[in-house]
């Protein structure tokens, strides 16, 4: 009979078999805090499933992806968009030889940090930083970073490796690179200092996930907008069409077939010039048509004021019951508000201090609401109740 020891000695003979580029479990710089050793899963599967398990996975099925339409069964949300990019980058991934753990994992936690409204609600949070001259703004991967980090388990955060940490951190580049090769020369024990999007990941996984995000939003963002009849299918170039799909799952194929073909036996994730000149052409189509669309702008606008509305609110909130710490306003606002028994709960994080600005402590609690719970407090806040 095998023993837990032969059975991680075999999960890391499997783990040998990668490729050179592959990074292994056992190369890992570990966690930031000491764990024991699972028998049954490698520490990149291990994050995985931490990341699965944690409240702002969950979170993620109620945060809009691009439509605002939380109640339509049909329409991506950034739980689904979040699947995609794990499903899609693990076949990749499986065809170069990389380690699937360490993608899943980086997949399924590179959109924690995205805020409600999709980039609406990201928009309009670093426009309110801006202004109060906070000089990183906001970003949703370098929030990300500080989800997984510090914001869990009311400040303990969920300790994963480093490794995952960077691929977190370093998901979202300003523009779309046709080659991502990894910088394996970074010092992945300063990830905290990052605060701009010119870094690359440290590891392959990490380039293929950060590629794979925009092979998973730019088709099925199509589709999505088919179905809400935005556009029709034969407003796609014919061009566009012909060489590379006019449906999701056509899209994607040629994107991957193209994305192995040329990665195979590279130190980097490639696709061939051809390929990576229609990328583009979707994406500006996708940009023209449908991002900036004036029915999609109309709801963003909402979405937006909605934001700023919650935002002024609740700074104020917390500064007149001193942080949470005058109890006896707290309960006041407690009973004319109830739902706002969760913001109180949410300043208990262990990271808080009596120094924590106001301003930070509330773009963590804003940039953790679903659509629909930042919906439920902007209407407990500002729409009128019956008296009885």
């Amino acid at each position: 009979m095998r023993t837990e020891f032969d059975i991680r000695k075999f999960l890391q003979a499997d783990e040998e078999k990668l490729s050179s580029f592959a990074k292994k479990s056992t190369e890992s710089l570990g966690r930031r805090f000491a764990m024991k050793q699972d028998p049954f899963r490698l520490e990149f599967a291990r994050d995985e499933t931490r990341i699965l398990h944690s409240p702002p996975f969950r979170r993620l099925k109620h945060k809009t992806q691009v439509f605002l339409s939380p109640f339509n069964d049909h329409i991506c949300t950034r739980m689904e968009h979040v699947l995609h990019v794990s499903s899609i980058a693990s076949v990749i991934g499986r065809c170069l030889s990389l380690n699937i753990d360490l993608i899943n994992a980086i997949a399924k936690g590179h959109d924690l940090g995205h805020p409600p409204f999709g980039h609406a609600g990201e928009r309009v949070l670093n426009e309110i930083l801006l202004r109060k001259k906070v000089a990183e703004g906001f970003k949703h991967e370098v929030h990300g970073l500080r989800v997984v980090d510090k914001l869990t388990n009311y400040g303990q955060g969920l300790n994963l490796t480093y490794e995952v940490r960077d691929g977190i951190i370093t998901h979202c580049g300003e523009s779309f690179d046709r080659v991502v090769a990894p910088d394996r020369r970074r010092n992945l024990y300063e990830l905290e200092d990052i605060n701009d999007r010119c870094y690359l990941p440290t590891t392959l996984e990490g380039c293929l996930v950060r590629l794979v995000d925009r092979i998973a939003y730019l088709g099925r963002d199509l589709e999505d907008a088919i179905k809400a009849q935005l556009i029709k299918k034969s407003d796609l170039p014919s061009y566009i069409s012909k060489n590379l799909g006019n449906e999701n799952g056509k899209i994607i194929g040629s994107f991957v077939n193209d994305v192995i073909s040329n990665s195979i036996g590279n130190d980097a994730i490639i696709m061939s010039e051809e390929v990576f000149e229609l990328m583009n052409m979707l994406k500006d189509f996708n940009y023209n048509r449908i991002y900036l669309h004036p029915e999609v702008e109309r709801k963003s606008l909402k979405a937006v004021n909605m934001i700023e509305y919650l935002f002024m609110e609740l700074e104020k909130i917390f500064e007149n019951t001193l942080g949470g710490s005058d109890q006896a306003m707290v309960q006041s606002v407690i009973k004319e508000t109830p739902v706002l028994g969760t913001f109180f709960d949410f300043l208990k994080n262990s990271n808080y201090t009596e120094k924590t600005l106001s301003w930070r402590i509330v773009t963590d609690y804003i940039a953790g609401m679903t659509d629909l719970f930042a919906q439920r407090t902007f209407s407990a806040l500002f729409m009128p109740a019956p008296v009885i």
